[in-house]
């Protein structure tokens, strides 16, 4: 998996191929030379040069925006930016909170890429990188909550029958007690007995889900207290027990919000199984 920092180089020359004072140049290069143009003085006699050694001239000058460009702080910042969010695409999550969690999330991730360059040591940047990059997995997981939390919102199926079955199985066991045909009888119990499975991982799901919210909500103010902290490390803490601290809450943070998603999809896919399901039964229901 390539890191923030390898990402964001990659957008960042990108950006700056692209930007207009650099899109100016390749246009006049492609303009002298490609009408032809003469050089002024040395387009004549006695040196003749062709219009194709504008580019001697141009192409420094187009290394140089390039180069400025890159080593621009604004430029830089702009770049994390554009790879963060690009990564943790905010437009699939349709939900406002859960949408402003994540972007919470991200802000924070930028600020903790910007607290890294305070340390100017290379040796110490590096060990402070790996803990940003320990972030960014951290985020990645924020996101993929959210995303989970935000199809679970959204899944008409799952809130419809939240809603449905309960009333289908007070209807199968009036019809139960009513029913005088017993073999009819024994299959509107193993229909009620499916339905009511279905509902109880429903509401498993319904809680699991509720309980991952809370999660969302608490694992934000622990990612804002790590960037706190990072803000109160100093060179002599890079390799002190505050800083190893520091690397095992986050490690803590990332594993906590794993377990969450894998929980999450276990009890998602089971609900859905039973859905799936509880269909094609239904001609049970309907006789």
């Amino acid at each position: 998996m390539d890191d923030l920092r390898q990402r964001t180089r990659s957008k960042l020359i990108q950006n700056a191929i692209f930007s207009p004072l650099s899109a100016l140049i390749i246009a006049a290069a492609i303009i002298l030379v490609g009408i032809g143009i003469p050089i002024p003085v040395l387009g004549q006699p006695p040196f003749n040069l062709s219009p194709v050694w504008w580019l001697a001239g141009l192409l420094p000058l187009w290394l140089a925006v390039i180069g400025a460009r890159v080593a621009s702080r604004q430029a830089g910042e702009q770049a994390v930016s554009q790879a963060l969010r690009e990564e943790f695409d905010l437009n699939r999550i349709r939900n406002p909170s859960l949408r402003m969690n994540v972007k919470q999330a991200i802000a924070y991730r930028e600020r903790i890429d910007k607290a890294v360059e305070r340390f100017t040591d290379s040796a110490m940047q590096h060990r402070m990188q790996d803990v940003a990059n320990q972030v960014e997995e951290w985020v990645r997981n924020i996101y993929a909550l959210a995303s989970r939390l935000d199809a679970f919102q959204n899944d008409e199926i799952i809130h419809r029958d939240l809603s449905e079955v309960p009333k289908s199985i007070e209807r199968l066991k009036q019809r139960a007690l009513q029913e005088r045909d017993e073999a009819i009888r024994r299959e509107l119990d193993e229909t009620i007995s499916r339905r009511q499975a279905q509902y109880n991982n429903l509401l498993k799901l319904e809680t699991a889900m509720d309980r991952a919210d809370l999660q969302l909500e608490n694992t934000l103010t622990a990612l804002g207290t790590v960037y706190s902290q990072m803000l109160l490390l100093d060179a002599r803490d890079v390799d002190s027990s505050k800083a190893q601290r520091l690397r095992e809450s986050i490690a803590a943070q990332v594993n906590s919000l794993h377990d969450v998603l894998v929980s999450m999809d276990e009890m998602y896919d089971s609900s859905h199984e039973h859905i799936s399901r509880s269909r094609t039964n239904m001609s049970s229901e309907a006789r």
